[in-house]
């Protein structure tokens, strides 16, 4: 198929109901002419109709949909990984299309046999998502609960989406015209001037926006300015803001008008480290209230149709503004270009699908027409939030409840995020300890979120308290760093508990075995791994591979694993010896044999710092050479995780 047939059979898939052919031929840019030839050609190409005509237009036959991605190319997946993805797109995306095992084979290019090997592996590269793939009368079926394959699909969008959205050389890359360098040196150096925390993915995210608007406005396109006023501001608000605005106009030579500098505004406040609640008024009376509900519901429909939550204000509020602008440019038939826009394409389907969903949205509500290059940059808004999400998962969640009076609880913020920011991620800012406890009993989040407290508060069952005085932070420094290690170590050790038996099995230890040597037992470990079907044969020439390169014993323990995340499940094989085995230079008494699956990556991470500073100690390991059973190996972690 010619590219014109692919963008045909994609706008159908992604529209899923009745398009006409003239509403084709504005997308695609043809006559209706070239619309009924486009199909006639795709359906030679098939025994069974791919495309279905009727008086009202035409739709994907429901056969063939299960099989169309919006963005799909030519390149069948090869790996089991691929295969996987594959799959699990067609389950969780597309839940009311049956997915046949022979159509599966058919389209992957894969015996049947093969094809229940894919799905067998599955089930242990997944297991940690708590879900189950299993063949029923020959169609592919997934058990598991909503949550669970929310977190899968979340997973699988993040390893499509690698490549970064708004980082600046992305948008170096969109804009390739325009002195972006400037722009951004400008932000940076405005922001530092002023005090103000601005973490990487927030520069990012304004420069974005403000290349946008100056690219507009050198072409003579600016918004339309309202009667709107900006709301009153502190004194450093207004200098920071001032500065902004003296900085660009003079080095991009444009004047911003009422409109612009507001919207302006509003981005400083959305990127800021502010609390939000102010701003989304400000948002709502500049965009209007029918603009904000349709950004709204398209934040619900990527919900309901993918399961992606794009509800923080952090999305919502430049989302909105953006919309705003892409309106008024679709009005006047004035699009900006955008060159990522076919490498967003095929580096990541499931999020241009999800612009294209939008684009489709905006085009029924508002009559008009949104092209590719546009909704690429929609695209870049969405994986732009994915990532900011996919970031702030690494980071400690806190909460400040700071009395809000002369604006200390914004200044006393601002400070908490430079000096701490690639640590925590603030998630609210509350002034009252009532507030604290609404917002409490409605945020469903880790066990381990921390509260940062300038007032007396009453204990609480879960959070960690640290209070602090809203003045001199700096001089507190030490404190806080503190509580933070305290904290990273109880999640650790918290995690270690929660996924022991997940990673640990009885039928994979062995303890005070007769072997003596490094390689006795690394292949000893290998084969029980394999028997299980954790790993495949190749697995251990790798841990082979990644050993010679340099020792992974160190005192008295081995940590030996492979260079890749390509196990089929995450296990760890443990092998103990009380007269210990000869590693190189070292004797080792214990034996940590790691298989790890990429899926279970960021858990492991913390996992596997938390089983170093565990053994990081002598009297440890003097205990865990008498353990002669699996269950007293297991009493012995837990034990020593209460005693941290």
């Amino acid at each position: 198929m010619n590219e014109k047939h692919q963008k045909l059979l994609h706008y159908l898939a992604s529209a899923n109901r009745t398009v006409t052919s003239t509403e084709l031929s504005n997308a695609l840019g043809v006559s209706t002419r070239s619309i009924k030839n486009y199909v006639a050609q795709i359906n030679s190409t098939s025994n069974n109709k791919i495309i279905l005509s009727s008086r009202n237009g035409y739709t994907v036959n429901i056969t063939h949909r299960q099989f169309l991605s919006t963005t799909e190319t030519d390149q069948i997946p090869q790996t089991n990984e691929e295969r996987s993805f594959y799959i699990i797109k067609c389950l969780i995306l597309k839940p009311s299309v049956t997915l046949h095992l022979f159509d599966l084979c058919e389209y992957l290019c894969i015996s049947y046999s093969t094809m229940k090997s894919v799905l067998s592996k599955m089930n242990n590269m997944y297991k940690m998502y708590h879900v189950q793939f299993i063949s029923e009368n020959d169609c592919v079926k997934m058990l598991g609960e909503e949550k669970d394959k929310r977190k899968l699909i979340s997973y699988v969008i993040n390893e499509e989406s690698k490549e970064n959205f708004t980082g600046i050389t992305q948008i170096k890359a969109a804009f390739p015209e325009f002195d972006t360098d400037t722009l951004y040196k400008i932000i940076i150096e405005t922001f530092k001037k002023h005090n103000y925390y601005l973490n990487d993915f927030a520069s990012s995210n304004l420069l974005f926006h403000l290349v946008i608007m100056i690219n507009r406005k050198q072409q003579g396109n600016a918004l339309e300015s309202t009667e709107y006023v900006t709301p009153m501001l502190n004194t450093s608000e207004q200098e920071l803001l001032d500065d902004i605005y003296n900085y660009i106009e003079k080095s991009f030579d444009v004047v911003f008008n009422s409109y612009e500098q507001t919207e302006l505004y509003i981005l400083f406040r959305a990127n800021a480290n502010y609390s939000l609640t102010n701003s989304t008024q400000d948002v709502l009376d500049l965009v209007g209230s029918e603009i904000f509900t349709r950004t709204q519901h398209c934040v619900e429909k990527i919900n309901t149709l993918y399961m992606i939550d794009l509800s923080s204000d952090d999305f919502i509020l430049p989302f909105a503004l953006h919309i705003k602008g892409l309106l008024f440019r679709a009005k006047n038939k004035k699009f900006t270009t955008n060159p990522m826009a076919e490498q967003i394409k095929n580096n990541s389907p499931i999020i241009f699908d999800m612009a294209i969903s939008i684009s489709l949205d905006l085009m029924d509500a508002y009559d008009t027409y949104i092209s590719e290059d546009e909704t690429a940059f929609l695209a870049m808004h969405i994986g732009a939030e994915i990532e900011r999400q996919h970031k702030n998962k690494s980071k400690i969640p806190a909460v400040l409840l700071c009395p809000d009076y002369h604006s200390i609880s914004t200044n006393l913020l601002n400070t908490l995020m430079l000096d701490f920011g690639n640590q925590i991620n603030i998630i609210r800012s509350v002034h009252s300890e009532k507030e604290l406890h609404t917002f409490e009993s409605e945020f469903n989040g880790s066990d381990y979120m921390m509260i940062f407290s300038t007032i007396p508060i009453s204990p609480l069952k879960k959070q960690t308290i640290v209070y602090i005085s809203p003045f001199d932070v700096h001089n507190q420094y030490e404190m806080i760093q503190e509580a933070l290690i305290e904290n990273q170590k109880s999640y650790k050790n918290y995690k270690l508990k929660e996924y022991f038996h997940t990673f640990f099995e009885k039928d994979l230890f062995v303890a005070n075995t007769k072997m003596t040597n490094r390689n006795q037992i690394l292949t000893f470990l290998c084969d029980k791994l394999e028997v299980k079907g954790y790993v495949d044969a190749s697995f251990e020439k790798q841990i082979y591979r990644r050993e010679e390169a340099a020792t992974t014993a160190f005192q008295n323990i081995a940590i030996p694993h492979s260079v890749q995340m390509d196990a089929f499940k995450t296990s760890i094989s443990v092998a103990i010896s009380k007269e210990g085995f000869r590693w190189g230079k070292n004797t080792v008494h214990l034996v940590l044999l790691l298989a790890i699956n990429k899926a279970d990556k960021q858990t492991f991470r913390v996992l596997y710092e938390s089983l170093i500073s565990l053994f990081n100690n002598h009297s440890t390991i003097q205990e865990v050479r008498n353990c002669r059973t699996f269950e007293e190996f297991e009493y012995l972690i837990y034990s020593r995780i209460e005693k941290f």
